[in-house]
C-alpha cells in the first residue's frame, strides 16, 4: 500500500488539522481516477492546480471530517507529502460514496509479479516474480541458462543505482512529491529464491561446462550478470540485518566465481572484477570474508617487480620535454652522482632524429650489474617508443601535461609493450589520464603523479635545477636495486616528495603506484564501457566499438546496443570527460568550496552511459520535472562512502585514499544516444551538469556564485577554459556555439568570456576560471552585451540548463 499523505487545514483555533489520504492519481491520470473513485465506496477529493490529484480519505472517515471537507470546497488546502515540500491545491470536488457489499479483493504485493521497468520508454522488460526470481515476463521462475537474459537485464538495472539496494526497489522521485515512496522491496525469503536462481545460472554457465566451451562469451556474460546481482544482495545487508544470511551465501558464490574462473573458457577480467566488487562490498562482508577479500585484492597487482627475471643491467629511458632535458641531466650528475658515459656495447638505437645521453648510476642492481639511464628529448607522440623495446626495464616521462592536451596526444601512440616495464609519469594531475596509460600498457607497473609535479629553474641560463620528479625517480631506482616491493618503493618516494596541499591527508603519495590498487581501479576500465571498474556494477562483456563523430555531436543517434555495451572511442571520450573534471576542480578556485577540499582528491570518474529505458537513479539536484533519462549528461554526487571500498594492499587507509576527506564521489555519465559525440563536447556537457548539481545540492555556494547570473557565469568560464586545453582549435568556435545552444544560453562571445581568464589567473593556477574572473565577466557583459546579461540574470530556471534530447 502506498505511503499516506495529508491534507492540512487550519482550524478556527489556529491549529493544524491533518487529514490522511491516499493518492489515487496525479497529473493527466487524476481525471480518470476521479471518475473511478466516484463509483467506489469511500470519501474522495479532487484537487486542482499545476498538477491535479485524486485522493481518497483513509477509512474510517468521521462525520466531522467530511463536513470540514464540504465546507472547504473550492478553497485552498495544503498537501503534505512526508519528507517533501508541501504544495497548495484547490478542492475542486468532494464525493462521498456510501459503503456497499463488495467482493473481497486480492491482497496486493506477494501474489503478483512486479514490473521493475514500468513507465520507462524503450526499456527491456524486467519482472520480479513473487518468489524473488527475475524474469523477462511473468510466469514460472526461470532457472539455469534460461535465467541468463533476465539476470543480464537485472544487472543493467542494478548498475543504474548507486545509494539504494534491494531494500527499496524504486528510488524516491526528487521532483514529484505527489508520488509517495513506493514500499516494494525484496524480502529475505525472496532473497533465498533469488540466490537459488543465481546459483542455477552459475552452475549452467560454469567454465567447465559444455555450454561455456562452445559459447565462452555468452557463458561469461551470464556469470558476470549473476555476479552483479549477488553483489547487490551483499550490499543490502548494510541496510537490512535480515539479509545477513543471504549476504553470506551471496558472498560465498562470489568467492566461488573467483575460484572457478580458470581454464580455456575463463575470462580473467571477470575474475578481477569479482575481486573488486568483493572489495567494494567489504563493509557488508563477515570478518572472515573481509580478510579473504583483502588477500584477493593484493593478488590483482604485482607486489614487486619480477626481480628474478630482470637479468643484466637495468636500462631505463628518460623521455623529457625539450625545456626539461638538459636541466634534468645536470641534476642527475651534480646532485645524485650519476656520470655520463659513452653508449655501452649493445645499447638500443635512439628513435629517429634524437640522440641518447647515457648516464650510469652510482649504485648497482641486486646482481651487481650497472643501472643505465638513456636520456633524450621527447614529444608526447614519441615518448612511449621505448615501451616496445625489450632491452629497457622502464621509462621515465617528465613533461608538461598542458591541462591534458599532451596526454591526449600521447594516448594515440602505437607502441606496444615488449617485456616487463615499469613506467613513471611526472606531469600535472597525472591520475586523470591514468586510465589511458593503463589501456595502452595494461601489463606495465605504472607510477603516475597525483598533483602537479614541481620543479625549479635558476641560474643564468634559466635551466631546471631542481625536480621533484627526478628526486622520486632516483628513489624508485634505489628501491629496485634493493629488491623492494611496490609499497616500499612508494614509501621511499613519499619521503622525498615535495610539499603539496594534499599532504595533510594521511597516506597521500604524489606518485601513485601498484601499491594503491583501489585508487588505481578508479581510472581503469577493463571492458572499456566508459565506466571505471571499481564502480562498474556490471562487467558487460559484449562491448561494441563505437566511433566518435564530432560534427554530429548534438544529433541524437541510437547506438543499436544497450548503454552498458558502448565501447571504443565513445567510451574513451567519456573517460576523458571525467578526467577533465578532476583537472577543472584542481585548477579553478570556483570549485574551492567543495566540502573537505574534495577538489584536490579526484572525486570524478566515468559512470557509463544511460538512456530513457535505463536512466540513472539516486541522482540529487536538478530541475523539478526533469527526466534524467532524456538529459545529454548527468553527474551523480554520492556522499558518505557510497562505494564501500575498504580493502588495500598496505596499512595506509585505502578507503580514505579512495573517497577523499569528504567521503564523496561523483559519477560522470552520458546519454547513450550522444555516445558518438566528440570528446570535446562530452567534456562541456558533463562539466555543465556537474556544476549545476553542485549548486543544486549546496556543494558550491557563496559570492559571487550566489545569484543566477553568478552561477551561469561560472559555467561559461568553465566551458571557455575547457576549450583552451585541450581542444581541436579548428572546431573551437563551433563547439562553443553547440554548447550554448544545448545549454539554453544566449549567444555570447567566447572572446569576451575567455578574456576573463587572464595571465594572472594562470599564475594562480586558475586555468578554468576564477572568482575574480567571474566578477569581471559580469561587469564586461554589462558593458558589451547587456541583453545577454539580462538573460543570465533571468529567473527562468532553464537558462544554462541542458535541453532534453
Amino acid at each position: 500500500m502506498p505511503d499516506p499523505i495529508f491534507l492540512r487545514f487550519r482550524a478556527t483555533s489556529g491549529e493544524n488539522v491533518d487529514v490522511p489520504v491516499l493518492l489515487a492519481g496525479a497529473g493527466e491520470a487524476a481525471a480518470e481516477r476521479w471518475k473511478d473513485a466516484r463509483r467506489t465506496p469511500g470519501v474522495h477529493v479532487l484537487l486542482e492546480g499545476d498538477r491535479d490529484y485524486a485522493v481518497s480519505l483513509t477509512p474510517p472517515a468521521s462525520e466531522a471530517t467530511i463536513q470540514m471537507l464540504q465546507a472547504n470546497r473550492k478553497k485552498s488546502v495544503r498537501v503534505i507529502f512526508p519528507g517533501r515540500t508541501p504544495v497548495r491545491r484547490r478542492i475542486a470536488d468532494v464525493a462521498v460514496v456510501p459503503p456497499k457489499q463488495v467482493g473481497r479483493a486480492a491482497a496486493p504485493g506477494a501474489a503478483a509479479a512486479l514490473d521493475l521497468t514500468a513507465g520507462r520508454e524503450g526499456a527491456p522488460s524486467l519482472w520480479l516474480l513473487p518468489d524473488g526470481s527475475f524474469a523477462t515476463e511473468p510466469g514460472p521462475p526461470p532457472r539455469g541458462l534460461d535465467a541468463g537474459p533476465a539476470l543480464v537485464r537485472a544487472a543493467r538495472w542494478v548498475s543504474s543505482r548507486r545509494t539504494t539496494t534491494f531494500e527499496r526497489l524504486f528510488p524516491p522521485s526528487a521532483f514529484h512529491p505527489d508520488e509517495p515512496l513506493r514500499p516494494e522491496r525484496l524480502t529475505a525469503p525472496q532473497a533465498a529464491e533469488l540466490l537459488a536462481q543465481a546459483r542455477s545460472a552459475l552452475a549452467a554457465a560454469a567454465t567447465n561446462t559444455e555450454y561455456a566451451r562452445n559459447e565462452p562469451l555468452a557463458a561469461a556474460q551470464i556469470r558476470s550478470a549473476a555476479l552483479t546481482v549477488l553483489s547487490h544482495l551483499v550490499a543490502t545487508a548494510l541496510r537490512d540485518p535480515e539479509f545477513r544470511a543471504a549476504a553470506d551465501q551471496a558472498a560465498a558464490l562470489m568467492f566461488a566465481i573467483v575460484a572457478g574462473e580458470t581454464g580455456p573458457s575463463a575470462m580473467p577480467a571477470l575474475r578481477a572484477h569479482a575481486i573488486q566488487l568483493l572489495s567494494m562490498r567489504a563493509p557488508a562482508l563477515s570478518a572472515a570474508d573481509r580478510e579473504l577479500a583483502r588477500s584477493l585484492v593484493r593478488s590483482l597487482v604485482r607486489e614487486a617487480p619480477p626481480y628474478d627475471k630482470l637479468a643484466g643491467p637495468f636500462r631505463f629511458a628518460m623521455c623529457s620535454a625539450r625545456d626539461f632535458h638538459e636541466g634534468e641531466v645536470d641534476i642527475f650528475i651534480e646532485r645524485y652522482g650519476f656520470r655520463e658515459i659513452p653508449a655501452p656495447e649493445g645499447s638500443p638505437k635512439p628513435p629517429k632524429y634524437t640522440t641518447y645521453r647515457v648516464l650510469e648510476a652510482p649504485f648497482r642492481t641486486p646482481s651487481g650489474d650497472p643501472v643505465w639511464l638513456y636520456a633524450r628529448v621527447a614529444r608526447p607522440d614519441d615518448e612511449n617508443i621505448e615501451m616496445a623495446d625489450p632491452t629497457f626495464v622502464g621509462v621515465f616521462i617528465n613533461r608538461h601535461a598542458q591541462l591534458g592536451a599532451y596526454d591526449m596526444r600521447a594516448a594515440t601512440a602505437t607502441a606496444r609493450q615488449a617485456g616487463y616495464k615499469i613506467m613513471m609519469n611526472a606531469q600535472c594531475a597525472g591520475l586523470t589520464t591514468r586510465f589511458a596509460i593503463a589501456r595502452a600498457f595494461p601489463d606495465a607497473d605504472i607510477y603516475s603523479s597525483w598533483d602537479s609535479t614541481y620543479f625549479r629553474n635558476g641560474g643564468p641560463d634559466g635551466k631546471m635545477n631542481a625536480s621533484e620528479g627526478v628526486d622520486c625517480f632516483v628513489e624508485l631506482l634505489r628501491g629496485m636495486c634493493e629488491k623492494e616491493t611496490h609499497a616500499e618503493i612508494e614509501a621511499r618516494m613519499r619521503r622525498v616528495q615535495w610539499h603539496h596541499a594534499q599532504a595533510h591527508f594521511p597516506g597521500f603519495s604524489q606518485f601513485v603506484g601498484p601499491g594503491n590498487p583501489l585508487v588505481v581501479a578508479r581510472f581503469q576500465d577493463v571492458n572499456r564501457d566508459g565506466r571505471a571498474d571499481l564502480y562498474d556494477g556490471f562487467l558487460d562483456l559484449t562491448i561494441a566499438e563505437l566511433a566518435e563523430d564530432l560534427r554530429a555531436s548534438l544529433t541524437p543517434r541510437d547506438p543499436g546496443v544497450a548503454p552498458s555495451q558502448i565501447g571504443g572511442e565513445a567510451a574513451t571520450g567519456l573517460g576523458w570527460a571525467a578526467g577533465s573534471m578532476n583537472r577543472v576542480t584542481q585548477y579553478s578556485d570556483l570549485w574551492a568550496g567543495l566540502p573537505g577540499q574534495s577538489e584536490l582528491f579526484y572525486i570524478f570518474h566515468a559512470g557509463g552511459f544511460y538512456d530513457r529505458g535505463e536512466p540513472p537513479a539516486d541522482v540529487p539536484g536538478g530541475l523539478p520535472g526533469e527526466r534524467l533519462g532524456a538529459l545529454p549528461a548527468v553527474c551523480r554526487y554520492v556522499r558518505g562512502g557510497g562505494s564501500g571500498a575498504e580493502l588495500g594492499s598496505s596499512e595506509r587507509s585505502p578507503r580514505a585514499l579512495e573517497e577523499g576527506p569528504a567521503g564523496m564521489q561523483a559519477d560522470v555519465m552520458m546519454h547513450a544516444h550522444l555516445s558518438h559525440a566528440g570528446k570535446e563536447l562530452k567534456r562541456l556537457l558533463c562539466a555543465a551538469d556537474a556544476m549545476w548539481r553542485a549548486f543544486d545540492t549546496g556543494l558550491l555556494d557563496g559570492p559571487p556564485m550566489h545569484t543566477p547570473a553568478g552561477k551561469r557565469g561560472a559555467i561559461l568560464l568553465t566551458l571557455a577554459g575547457l576549450l583552451e586545453f585541450p581542444a581541436d582549435q579548428n572546431f573551437v568556435d563551433g563547439l562553443w556555439s553547440m554548447a550554448l545552444e544545448a545549454l539554453r544560453f544566449p549567444p555570447i562571445s567566447r572572446s569576451v568570456v575567455r578574456g576573463c581568464i587572464t595571465e594572472a589567473d594562470h599564475e594562480a593556477s586558475n586555468y578554468y576560471g576564477s572568482r575574480r574572473g567571474l566578477v569581471q565577466l559580469l561587469e564586461e557583459l554589462g558593458k558589451s552585451d547587456p541583453l545577454a546579461l539580462s538573460v543570465l540574470e533571468s529567473e527562468d530556471p532553464k537558462v544554462g540548463r541542458a535541453k532534453e534530447i
